[in-house]
């Protein structure tokens, strides 16, 4: 699960293929196709007629575009890409010719359509899993859950960037965020459990911290009860708090 950053075709066939494990990331476009203006507008090429049997697509002025050849191109991160080359035949003096094709585009030069069948497959699959209830709530709850904490850590505590290298380090430094970030929600838990007891002294004897402690945990940064090795000491990070324990060799 991760945001629509994440959704491209290399990460989409790296989950689904190789990990054989289901995912829920939205590609970039995902909510733009979602908008009454992006579904009715006529020459955006997602939206025009296609003919399975004969293979060709129909512009907005009813001209057809017809395969052509099958093409490789590499995207900016090197991954090679498949598509399916259609033309058009009769771009010339078309009347739609300067909303549809570039305005850089030579006046004898017919409109070319790319079309990637792979990534319409995963696209498909993507509205397919998110257009389930339960997987939909699943993918609203990233947002509450993951998202607040990180704005929390890049906006309020100035973590911006991790100033460490190798996965041991990045996570020993990225406990030790975590942990002010619970810090934090304990100093607000205990403030809020004296506020409680100065206004009503007979709850202290119906109350305890350890239990008001254990309501609040739901609030806490989750983290595995993991050893790791930084420099020539051992940091453990504990599970509930994530309080680094040092452990002299």
């Amino acid at each position: 699960m991760a945001d629509d950053g994440y959704g491209s075709e290399y990460n989409y066939t790296l989950i689904l293929d190789k990990f054989e494990k289901k995912t829920l990331i939205t590609y970039s476009m995902y909510l733009k196709e979602k908008q009454h203006k992006y579904k009715n507008n006529p020459l955006i090429t997602a939206n025009w007629e296609y003919r399975e049997i004969d293979d060709y697509y129909i512009c907005p002025n009813k001209k057809e575009l017809h395969f052509q050849s099958y093409r490789k191109k590499r995207d900016g991160y090197g991954i090679q890409r498949d598509f399916k080359l259609y033309a058009c035949e009769a771009c010339v003096g078309c009347p739609l010719r300067s909303q549809c094709m570039k305005q850089s585009t030579k006046l004898n030069t017919n409109k070319r359509l790319y079309k990637n069948l792979t990534w319409a497959y995963f696209k498909a699959f993507t509205n397919q899993q998110l257009s389930d209830p339960k997987t939909k709530h699943i993918y609203q709850k990233r947002k509450i859950d993951v998202e607040s904490t990180f704005g929390n850590l890049k906006a309020n505590l100035g973590f911006q960037r991790l100033s460490v290298r190798t996965k041991s380090k990045v996570e020993c430094e990225l406990g030790i965020a975590l942990m002010a970030v619970n810090i934090r929600k304990l100093a607000k838990i205990s403030a809020r459990f004296r506020s409680l007891i100065r206004k009503k002294p007979s709850n202290s004897k119906k109350m305890n911290f350890n239990g008001f402690f254990l309501k609040e945990l739901k609030g806490y940064v989750p983290a595995p009860l993991t050893v790791h090795s930084y420099k020539d000491k051992v940091v453990r990070v504990d599970k509930v708090l994530l309080r680094p324990l040092i452990i002299k060799r």
